[in-house]
C-alpha cells in the first residue's frame, strides 16, 4: 500500500499512511465564518449525554456532537468532512489536548467551521473505537489515545492520528496546521480522500482474512499441549529477567499473558515460566505502579521497572489481577503471603471508591488531580515530616523510596518498596505509618472518578472478586461479587438482552461480545462459588445470546463479532481477534462455551468452541502468544478440563474450602446444573460428605478428607 503524504504549505511534512498522495495547500480558503459570540457562552450538545467523558468536553467552544446518525446526517447535508476524537475519562494525553486544542477558541473555530465534531468514549462504544484503532494500524502508525479520526461524511477515515500538539513538536504537525491540511485535502483532492478511506477499509478487510487464513485446513490434533508448553517458554523468554514483565519501557500487567505463564507453570519443563510469574507478580506489587497507601494498581508503568506510573486506576486492570495475585497466593510460594495483602487491598480500593451505591462498580480513577498528574499519590520527605514526624518520616522514607531529589517531578516521590520485608515487628510499624498517610491523603484534591458503569468490566470484577475470594480466602470479596452481580441482573439484564452502560440511574446502549463474555464467565464463577443454580443459568443465557448475536460463519470459519449486525453507523464490523488490556471476547466466549459443553452436556456449545479452537490457535496464533493468551487459556480447559463433584454430608465445606486453595485454573464444580452423566452414581457414604475428581467419562475413587482432595488436585 502507498503512502499517504499530508504537505503542510510549502514545508511538506510527510507523514506515513494508506491510498494515494493528497497534496495539501495549508492557504485557507474563503469560507463564512459563523458568528461566534454564543459559542464561548454556552455548553454543546454533549451537555445532556451520560458519560462523564463527554460531559467534561461540555464547555468546550467546539460545537461538539455526540456518536450517533444526526451528526453523520449533518456532515452528509453540509458536505463536510467528520472529525471523530476518541478517548477516555482517565486519560491524561486526552486532557492535554483538549486543554490545548479544544478549549482554544480559535482552534474551535477552525474545527467548527470546517469539520463535524463528534466526541466519542471509547468505553461506551468499544466497537468504534476498535474500527479506527485498527484503522490506524492499518495506515501504518501506532495506536493510542486521544485517537484522532479524520472521515468522510460517512464516517469512512481517511486520515488518522493519536495526539497532535498546539505547536509543532515531537516530529508532529500542530494541530491546527492538520486541521487546515485534512480539510483543504478534502475539498480540493475528494477523489484521492476517497482512496485513503478505500484503502483503510480494504486493510481492515485483509487484517480480517489474515486471521482466518488457513483456517479450514487446520488439523484438530495439533490442538495439544506442547502448544501451552511452547507458548510458555516463548513468553518466559521475552520477559524481563530483573524486573518482571514483558520487554521494556513503558510497562503493561498484560494480564492475559501474564496469567497464562502461571497456567505454562504446570507442564513440564516449566520452572522458567514460574519463575517469570512471580518476579512479574512481585515487581508490580513493589513498585510505583501498586498503591501502597490505598491498595489498587495504575494503567501502566513509564518504565521498566515498575517505578513511575501513569496514574489512571482502570476497572479492568484492578478485576484481572485480582485473580493473578489469587493465583500467586494458591500456589503458595514465598510471596504467597504478600499476594494476600495485596488481594485484600485491592478489594478494599474496589469497595471503597469504585462502588456505585445502587450496586455496580464504576469504570475508573483520573490520573491527574488539581492539573497535575499523580500529584495525589506522590511525597516529598518534608510531607511525611509533617505526617509521621521525623523519626517515623525517616524510617518510611527509607521503605519506600522517598528522596530529597525524588523520583517524579518537582522532587516528590512515587512509593516503592525499597527494602526487604524482615520482621512482623517492622512491617505493622510501617502499616501503621502506611495508615497515617492514607489518612492524610484523604485530605488532598482528588482524582476525578468516571463513574459511569460498564458491563463487561464488572463481569470482569465478578471473576476477579470470587477468585480473591477463593485465593485469599477474603469474605468482603465474595459478597462484593455478589453485590454486583446483583446490580448488573438486575439493573442490565433483560431476558436475553444485555445494556453495556448504566450512569446515574440511566442504563443505554446494547452489549458487546465483550460484554456479553465477561459477564457470563462471571456468572458461571460466582455459581461455583455459591453453588446457587440461578447464576448459572443466567449465563448461560447470555451465552445463548452470543451465539444467536455474535457468531457468524464465513465460507465455512466460525468468527465472533464484537458488535451485533445492523449497525448503520460501523463502517466496519470489527471482529474480537486478540487479546489486549483486556481479553478478547472471544476468547472468553470460547472458555464459557467449553464451561457449558464440558459441565452441563450442551453438545452444541461444546462442539462450537472445539471448531474455534482447531481453526484459531494454527500458526498466527501461536506464533505471537501474548496476543493469544486468552484463547490458549480455552485450550487448556479443552484438553485438561477436570469436573469436581462434591456430595451432600458431612464435612462437604471442609472440602469445598480444600479445592478452592489449590491452584488448578482447569477445575470445574459440578453443582445443580451440572449434567446427569456427571452426578450419576454419586453419593455420599454414611452421612459423610464425598468429592471425586472426573476426566471426561473417568472418576476419581471418592475421598473423604481435605488433605485427600488437595493432593489428588495437586497431581
Amino acid at each position: 500500500m502507498s503512502s499517504i503524504a499530508v504537505m503542510f504549505g510549502q514545508a511538506a511534512r510527510g507523514v506515513s499512511g494508506p491510498g494515494r498522495a493528497i497534496a495539501c495547500d495549508a492557504a485557507t480558503p474563503g469560507i463564512a465564518r459563523r458568528s461566534w459570540w454564543y459559542i464561548d457562552r454556552m455548553p454543546n450538545r454533549l451537555a445532556t449525554e451520560s458519560s462523564p467523558y463527554l460531559r467534561q468536553h461540555a464547555d468546550n467552544p467546539v460545537d461538539w456532537w455526540p456518536w450517533g446518525p444526526d451528526a453523520f446526517a449533518e456532515a452528509r447535508r453540509l458536505d463536510r468532512p467528520v472529525f471523530v476524537s476518541i478517548g477516555y475519562a482517565a486519560c491524561h494525553w486526552c486532557h492535554v489536548m483538549a486543554h490545548e486544542s479544544f478549549e482554544d477558541p480559535e482552534t474551535a473555530r477552525l474545527m467548527n467551521e470546517r469539520f463535524i465534531n463528534i466526541k466519542v468514549d471509547r468505553e461506551e462504544h468499544p466497537d468504534v473505537d476498535a474500527i479506527y484503532m485498527n484503522a490506524i494500524q492499518v495506515q501504518g502508525e501506532g495506536g493510542g489515545w486521544p485517537l484522532s479520526a479524520f472521515c468522510l461524511p460517512d464516517g469512512r477515515p481517511y486520515f488518522l492520528g493519536t495526539y497532535f500538539p498546539v505547536e509543532p513538536r515531537f516530529g508532529r504537525p500542530s494541530f491546527r496546521e492538520l486541521l487546515v491540511a485534512v480539510s483543504d485535502g478534502y475539498r480540493q483532492r475528494r477523489g484521492d480522500a476517497e482512496d485513503n478511506a478505500l484503502a483503510l477499509l480494504d486493510g481492515l478487510d485483509r487484517v480480517d482474512a489474515h486471521y482466518r487464513r488457513g483456517a479450514l485446513s487446520a488439523d484438530p490434533a495439533a490442538l495439544s499441549a506442547p502448544l501451552l508448553i511452547a507458548a510458555g517458554r516463548q513468553l518466559a523468554e521475552r520477559c524481563d529477567a530483573r524486573h518482571g514483565g514483558l520487554g521494556g519501557a513503558p510497562k503493561f500487567p498484560s494480564s492475559s499473558t501474564h496469567e497464562l505463564l502461571a497456567r505454562a507453570s504446570r507442564f513440564p519443563h516449566g520452572q522458567p515460566a514460574r519463575e517469570a510469574f512471580d518476579r512479574w507478580a512481585r515487581g508490580m506489587a513493589e513498585g510505583g505502579i501498586y498503591d501502597h497507601l490505598g491498595g489498587g494498581f495504575a494503567r501502566y508503568s513509564v518504565d521498566e521497572r515498575w517505578l513511575v506510573p501513569h496514574f489512571e486506576k482502570m476497572l479492568y486492570d484492578q478485576a484481572q489481577l485480582l485473580g493473578i495475585y489469587a493465583g500467586v497466593a494458591a500456589m503458595a510460594g514465598p510471596f504467597a503471603v504478600r499476594a494476600e495483602q495485596v488481594i485484600a487491598e485491592t478489594v478494599g480500593f474496589l469497595a471503597r471508591e469504585l462502588s456505585d451505591p445502587a450496586g455496580g462498580l464504576w469504570s475508573s480513577l483520573d490520573a491527574d488531580s488539581e492539573g497535575e498528574e499523580g500529584k495525589f499519590y506522590v511525597w516529598t520527605p518534608a510531607e511525611l515530616r509533617a505526617a509521621l514526624g521525623p523519626v517515623n518520616a525517616l524510617v518510611f522514607a527509607h521503605a519506600y523510596a522517598v528522596t530529597e531529589t525524588g523520583n517524579f517531578e518537582h522532587g516528590a516521590s512515587v512509593l516503592s518498596r525499597a527494602t526487604p520485608r524482615t520482621s512482623a515487628a517492622e512491617e505493622d510499624q510501617l502499616a501503621d505509618q502506611r495508615r497515617a498517610l492514607f489518612e492524610v491523603r484523604a485530605h488532598r484534591v482528588r482524582p476525578g472518578t468516571d463513574d459511569k458503569v460498564l458491563a463487561g468490566w464488572n463481569g470482569l470484577a465478578i471473576s476477579g472478586l470470587v477468585a480473591a475470594w477463593r485465593g485469599g480466602g477474603s469474605g468482603p470479596a465474595l459478597e462484593l461479587a455478589l453485590r454486583v452481580a446483583r446490580f448488573v441482573r438486575d439493573a442490565l439484564i433483560d431476558g436475553d438482552r444485555l445494556a453495556r452502560v448504566h450512569h446515574r440511574g440511566t442504563t443505554r446502549l446494547d452489549g458487546t461480545l465483550d460484554d456479553y463474555a465477561f459477564v457470563a464467565a462471571g456468572l458461571f464463577d460466582l455459581a461455583e462459588a455459591t453453588l446457587d443454580r440461578s447464576w448459572w443459568d443466567l449465563g448461560a443465557r447470555l451465552v445463548g445470546a452470543i451465539r444467536d448475536k455474535f457468531v457468524a460463519e464465513h465460507d465455512g470459519v466460525v468468527v465472533f463479532y464484537l458488535a451485533p449486525a445492523g449497525d448503520p453507523l460501523l463502517v466496519h464490523r470489527p471482529e474480537s481477534n486478540h487479546d489486549g488490556a483486556i481479553p478478547s471476547g472471544a476468547a472468553i466466549a470460547t472458555q464459557a462455551l467449553l464451561r457449558l459443553g464440558l459441565v452441563a452436556g450442551d453438545a452444541a456449545a461444546l462442539a462450537l468452541a472445539e471448531r474455534y479452537l482447531v481453526q484459531r490457535l494454527t500458526g498466527a496464533a501461536t506464533a505471537n502468544a501474548w496476543a493469544s493468551s486468552g484463547l490458549l487459556a480455552a485450550l487448556d480447559l479443552y484438553l485438561h478440563a477436570r469436573v469436581l463433584v462434591v456430595t451432600e454430608g458431612a464435612g462437604r465445606d471442609e472440602l469445598l474450602a480444600a479445592a478452592r486453595r489449590v491452584y488448578a485454573p482447569t477445575l470445574c464444580l459440578a453443582g445443580p446444573w451440572a449434567a446427569p452423566s456427571i452426578l450419576e452414581g454419586k453419593a455420599p457414604a454414611a452421612g459423610a460428605a464425598r468429592g471425586f475428581v472426573c476426566t471426561g467419562p473417568t472418576c476419581s475413587p471418592p475421598v473423604t478428607e481435605p488433605a485427600a482432595l488437595t493432593a489428588l488436585l495437586r497431581e
